[in-house]
């Protein structure tokens, strides 16, 4: 796990991973939010509940290597 966070010097794979996924994630809840009429309530916990997710299988993913 050590390689998640620091690797050679630098930040690691895993770090770069989870703010992409945050950005992408969090700009796709928007679009999904502008096109749909929807409870803002409803859209939160569900982004919340898909972002825990998506941490929970990227951690995974750099964990097994």
């Amino acid at each position: 796990m050590n390689d998640f966070l620091w690797s050679s010097g630098h930040l690691g794979w895993g770090v770069f991973a989870l703010a992409v996924f945050t950005g992408l994630w969090w700009l796709l809840g928007d679009l999904y939010w502008r096109l749909q009429n929807i409870r803002i309530s409803r859209l939160l916990v569900t982004l919340a509940i898909g972002w825990a997710i998506g941490v929970g299988l990227i951690l995974l993913g750099f964990r097994i290597e």
